[in-house]
């Protein structure tokens, strides 16, 4: 009788995963899953939706539920276990909202038997897979062909592709394979990148000849010093990107660009979005967009120069991003439309203590948390709203409501700034008073103008405070505006209030209403 096969190791975890690992591969409960639990929550490797150089990617249901994405990956004999948990180890460290979340890892052995050369042979296969987080939109190889996207879209994913990309390379990771197929959009067309650090992980038993050949159909976007000499580096992700944006800017009705370089790519790629641009009526970022356009454009031909010296840094690249994303010059022409495009500053949380003087002067609270009085350097007076940290805050989800509280509207309390900021918080140890225990706890702060006569709820409950009847209608009136440019005027109206009451209306100095807490708690619950 044969042995059993060897417990599968793991590190395997995600939000709602029943499992929890230990030096030993398993639970206290249960083993951790290895190659025949992901075979059953596969549908016995049914559900293919993917595959790459190192294996195939397969949709998999959770116990929980839940869905993730499996690679299974191909057989190497020579491939270091050791050196494979090792690496998982590090890559599943990585958190970006451009980045698809490696989740965990197993690998294991088990025996199989098979007719071979009319017998039967018994053998043993190695089984390693790897988990991700499952995104359902697909890859950006599909996103190419719908030309009826529009440029903000566009400009989005170039950008946010652009951050993912600058943080694997200041976390020391290199990709070595950028292209389409290896961008996951999620269902609100957020860039995800995939595969980042796998050759790295692999390349023990794979050679840059390898690498190249089975690449070949990806020579678009494959740095020259690669197929030429085997010579890979960050550098080579930054070909890549180049050839990545223009794909992304030509869709796949102009394949020319990618034959042209230098000035001449720049204004053919330039007069095309424009000529497209104009069609549209009423496009209301006409220049604005024109000249992200140029920019953009402009960042491609660059980062696919021949001397790899030559390529730009992704520092310098999300710089100029950043630059163009504000339009300043648009801005000014619009002030009165009241649209979202004027600029929030993001405050780390050690400013935001300096100016409230460590939260000292509390103006008021609320069921989402607490409201401070702040002072900045230039002297401007501010409120300063912090999120209870019990609550549920994702990055994402929290700079997304930030975009959406950009209003210029008379009758509605102006955004000045926010905060989203990690921090460690000690908790005394219950069994040991003299020790402390680090809770990881998000700060999620908004700064607001101040408005010095407080909200309507005061003065309405101020019985020494009296009000004529031309200051009520005149507060009646700001408010009807307010809330009529939330629900109709505002770029992305309709917006729900979710908190209109007395409370949340503020008046300035000469009594002029202003809705505040708009939108606040899609801040901290989820959507």
């Amino acid at each position: 009788m044969s042995s059993p096969p060897p417990e599968p190791c793991s590190g395997f975890g995600t939000p709602n995963f029943p499992f929890q690992a230990n030096s030993q591969g398993t639970s206290g409960e249960s083993r951790m899953p290895g190659y025949h639990f992901f075979k059953q929550a596969t549908g016995d490797f049914s559900k293919k939706i993917g595959k790459g150089q190192f294996g195939k990617v397969y949709k998999a249901y959770l116990p929980t539920g839940e869905v993730i994405a499996v690679k299974l990956l191909h057989q190497m004999s020579k491939f270091d276990d050791e050196q494979f948990s090792h690496h998982c180890t590090q890559l599943m460290s990585t958190n970006h909202k451009n980045l698809v979340r490696l989740l965990g890892y197993s690998y294991g052995e088990h025996e199989e038997s098979h007719l071979y050369d009319g017998r039967v042979i018994r053998g043993v296969y190695k089984r390693r897979l790897i988990g991700f987080e499952y995104v359902p939109g697909g890859s950006l190889a599909n996103f190419l062909s719908e030309q009826h996207l529009g440029w903000s879209i566009r400009f989005k994913i170039i950008k946010e592709i652009c951050e993912g990309l600058q943080y694997l390379q200041e976390a020391g990771i290199v990709h070595f394979n950028l292209n389409p197929g290896n961008i996951l959009l999620d269902n609100g067309k957020i860039p995800k990148i995939t595969e980042f650090g796998l050759y790295e992980m692999f390349k023990a038993v794979n050679d840059g000849a390898t690498v190249t050949r089975g690449c070949t159909y990806r020579l678009r976007y494959m740095a020259p010093e690669i197929y030429c000499y085997g010579k890979m580096s960050e550098r080579s992700d930054i070909f890549s990107l180049g050839a990545l944006i223009k794909s992304i800017m030509a869709g796949t009705t102009d394949s020319s660009i990618h034959h042209m370089d230098g000035p001449k790519c720049v204004e053919h790629v330039h007069k095309s979005w424009r000529k497209r641009l104009q069609e549209i009526r009423r496009y209301r970022s006409f220049e604005a967009d024109c000249q992200q356009v140029r920019t953009c454009i402009g960042i491609a031909v660059a980062c696919m120069h021949r001397d790899p010296g030559e390529r730009p840094l992704m520092k310098d690249i999300v710089r100029k991003l950043y630059e163009v994303e504000t339009r300043e010059d648009y801005l000014s022409s619009r002030v009165e439309q009241a649209v979202h495009d004027y600029e929030v500053r993001r405050i780390s949380f050690q400013e935001m203590e300096h100016v409230t003087s460590n939260f000292s002067q509390k103006l008021g609270h609320d069921g989402l948390g607490a409201v401070y009085k702040g002072k900045l350097e230039d002297g401007e007076v501010i409120a300063v709203k912090r999120f209870d940290e019990r609550l549920r805050k994702l990055e994402e989800q929290f700079e997304r409501v930030v975009n959406l509280m950009k209003l210029r509207h008379k009758n509605i309390v102006r955004l000045t700034g926010y905060c989203y900021e990690p921090t460690k918080v000690p908790v005394p140890d219950d069994k040991n008073p003299e020790l402390y225990i680090w809770w990881d706890v998000i700060e999620n702060l908004l700064c607001y103008e101040f408005l010095p006569n407080g909200s309507l709820d005061m003065i309405l409950n101020d019985k020494s405070c009296e009000l004529d009847w031309q200051t009520r209608h005149k507060i009646i009136h700001g408010i009807c505006e307010g809330l009529h440019h939330l629900h109709v005027e505002c770029q992305d109206a309709p917006l729900v209030h979710e908190g209109f009451k007395p409370a949340n209306v503020l008046l300035d100095n000469g009594m002029v209403p202003k809705l505040a807490d708009f939108c606040t708690s899609m801040a901290v619950t989820p959507r």
